[in-house]
C-alpha cells in the first residue's frame, strides 16, 4: 500500500458507523483528500447489518475485548440438522435497529444530499402493549381514544386532555409550568392529568423512552410524544415512522459511504488504525512544507501491515481509534441489554394495514413486560421486523429486543419477554436463533458531540450516542460540528448536506 503512504490526506475518517458515514457524505463534494478506513471488512460499524457468519466472527471480536461499545455477546442456535435457518447471507441482522420519525431532521437531509433515490423506506405500523398474556394496540390519536370501547369516559377525558396538551401550537411547546421540567412523567400523568396507573403504560409506549416513567422527565416525554403525534400521517395515513429496507441504519451508512467514493474518497476496509502520533510536517519525508500553512504538525497513523498514513486531521469513533484516543468520551454513559431473535413465523397479525388506503407496515413496536414491578424498572421494547424488510427470508421475522439496564436480572427479563410474547402469539417454539449482547451508549441527558483527543486537537473522537430505538437528530448536530471543524471558514450552514444534482443523476432519472 505504498500509494497510501505517498499521500498527505486532509482527513482520515476511522469507522463507518452512521456518524462517520454521514460525515463522509457531508464532505463528498468538498474537494478534500480523504481516506476512510474501517477495521471490519463490511460497512456500518456499530450500525452494521450482519449475516449469520458475520455474527459469529463479530462475537469473537467482542468477547476478545476489542470493543468499547459491545460486550458479553452470546449466541443460542439450533443443532446443524434443525433445517430451519436459511443460508447465512439470507439474513441482514442490525446491531443498532432504529426507526426514523417522519418529522426527524435526517429525512429531508437525505433528500437535500441527493441520496434518497438510493434508499427504499418502509412504514413502521402499530404500537402494541404485551401484558399478562394479552396483546393490545396502543391508541395513538384522539380518534383512537374516542373509539376505544375498553376505556371509561373518565379515562377518555384524561387521555384527551393529555393529547390536546401534547398537540399545542408551536409557540406553546414548552411545559406551561416551570416545575414541569423538574417532575417525572409518572408524577405529571398522575397529578396534572389524573390518568390512572393502568393507562400510563400506553403513553410510555408513545414516548419510546428507555427509562421508566418515574425516571423520565416530563418535558422529555412530552417532546418525544409530540414527535410521534406530529409525525403521524406525514407520509401516508396511519403511520408516522419509517425504516430503510435491507438493514436500516446499515443501509444508510452504505449509501452515504458510496457517495464518498463517488466524490473521490479512498476506502480501505479490514484495516485498523493501530497507532497515532504527532509529527512535524517539515520532517516527514514525503511532505513538501507549505509556507502558507500555519499548521506545522501532522498526524501519523500506522496500519496493521506497517503502512504509514499522514493526515492533517483524524476523526473516528470510540471503537475505531487506538484505545488511548477512542475510549468512551461521555461521563454519562450507560449500558443496555439487547437481543436479536430469528423467528420461523411471519407473525403477520402484527402488521395490519395502517389505515384505509395506507401501506402494510414492515415494522411493529411492542412495549413488553409493561406490568413489571418496581417504580424504577426499565421498560422492554421489541421491534418486530417482517420479511418485507429484506432482513430475513420469506415466512420468517426478526425480533430486536432491548432494555436500558445491564444487570443479570435485566437480561433474564429480556429473554423472558421474547419467550412470553411468542407464546401469546401462539408460536412459542419458533425462536430458532438468538443473539444477546450488552451495548454501551450515552444516557438521554447527554448531548451527542465530539471530543478532541488529549494528544492533539487534530484527533477527534465522536461521542457515544444515546440508547434509543428512534434515530436522534443530535447525530446530525455532532456531524455538523465536525464538518465545520474540518472546513473552517469554508463551512456555511446553508450548504451542510445540501448538494446540487449531478449530471449523471439527472440522466438516470
Amino acid at each position: 500500500m505504498e500509494s497510501l503512504s505517498d499521500e498527505v490526506w486532509d482527513v482520515v475518517i476511522a469507522g463507518t458507523s452512521i456518524p462517520q458515514s454521514l460525515l463522509a457524505l457531508s464532505l463528498s463534494r468538498s474537494g478534500k483528500k480523504i481516506l476512510h478506513v474501517d477495521h471490519h471488512d463490511y460497512y456500518g460499524g456499530e450500525d452494521a447489518g450482519l449475516s449469520l457468519q458475520d455474527v459469529e466472527n463479530w462475537i469473537l471480536e467482542v468477547n476478545g475485548g476489542h470493543s468499547n461499545t459491545f460486550k458479553d455477546a452470546t449466541l443460542t442456535k439450533p443443532p446443524a440438522d434443525a433445517g430451519k435457518l436459511a443460508p447465512s447471507r439470507s439474513y441482514t441482522l442490525s446491531l443498532n435497529p432504529q426507526i426514523i420519525y417522519a418529522q426527524s431532521a435526517i429525512l429531508p437531509t437525505l433528500v437535500a444530499s441527493r441520496v434518497h433515490t438510493q434508499l427504499e423506506f418502509l412504514a413502521v405500523g402499530s404500537l402494541w402493549i404485551h401484558r399478562a398474556g394479552i396483546l393490545q394496540k396502543v391508541p395513538s390519536t384522539r380518534e383512537d381514544v374516542f373509539n376505544d370501547d375498553t376505556l371509561s369516559m373518565k379515562d377518555k377525558r384524561g387521555l384527551m386532555k393529555f393529547l390536546r396538551y401534547v398537540l399545542q401550537e408551536e409557540d406553546d411547546q414548552g411545559p406551561n409550568d416551570p416545575e414541569d421540567s423538574q417532575i417525572s412523567f409518572q408524577e405529571a400523568l398522575t397529578s396534572k392529568f389524573k390518568i390512572s396507573e393502568s393507562l400510563q403504560a400506553p403513553l410510555q409506549a408513545l414516548a419510546l423512552s428507555p427509562l421508566p416513567p418515574s425516571l423520565t422527565r416530563f418535558d422529555t416525554a412530552l417532546a418525544r410524544i409530540r414527535r410521534h403525534m406530529r409525525s403521524l400521517g406525514y407520509f401516508g395515513p396511519g403511520f408516522g415512522a419509517v425504516v430503510a429496507k435491507y438493514g436500516g441504519n446499515s443501509e444508510l451508512a452504505q449509501v452515504a459511504c458510496r457517495s464518498g467514493a463517488v466524490g473521490g474518497f479512498t476506502y480501505l476496509l479490514g484495516n485498523r488504525l493501530e497507532d497515532l502520533k504527532i509529527i512535524k510536517n517539515t520532517t516527514a519525508a514525503n511532505i513538501t512544507p507549505d509556507v502558507n500553512d500555519e499548521q506545522q504538525n501532522m498526524i501519523e497513523g500506522i496500519l496493521p501491515d506497517g503502512t504509514r498514513i499522514i493526515s492533517r486531521l483524524v476523526v473516528g469513533g470510540r471503537d475505531d481509534l487506538p484505545n488511548s484516543e477512542g475510549g468512551p468520551s461521555s461521563a454519562n454513559s450507560t449500558s443496555a441489554w439487547r437481543s436479536i431473535s430469528i423467528v420461523t413465523d411471519p407473525l403477520r397479525n402484527l402488521f395490519p394495514q395502517t389505515a384505509d388506503n395506507g401501506p402494510v407496515p414492515a415494522v411493529a413496536i411492542v412495549f413488553a413486560d409493561a406490568g413489571a414491578t418496581g417504580a424504577e424498572t426499565a421498560p422492554i421494547y421489541l421491534q418486530v421486523h417482517s420479511e418485507d424488510t429484506g432482513e430475513c427470508p420469506s415466512g420468517q421475522c426478526i425480533i430486536y429486543a432491548s432494555i436500558a439496564d445491564h444487570s443479570p436480572s435485566a437480561k433474564l427479563r429480556l429473554e423472558k419477554s421474547v419467550t412470553d410474547f411468542l407464546a401469546t402469539c401462539g408460536v412459542g417454539t419458533s425462536n430458532v436463533w438468538s443473539l444477546s449482547y450488552a451495548y454501551s451508549g450515552a444516557d438521554l441527558s447527554s448531548q451527542a458531540g465530539y471530543t478532541p483527543s488529549e494528544m492533539s486537537a487534530q484527533v477527534t473522537s465522536l461521542a457515544p450516542r444515546p440508547l434509543d430505538i428512534a434515530f436522534s437528530d443530535d447525530v446530525l448536530t455532532s456531524v455538523k460540528d465536525v464538518w465545520k471543524l474540518i472546513l473552517g471558514d469554508d463551512a456555511h450552514d446553508d450548504t451542510f448536506l445540501r448538494f446540487e444534482e449531478r449530471e449523471n443523476e439527472s440522466e438516470n432519472d
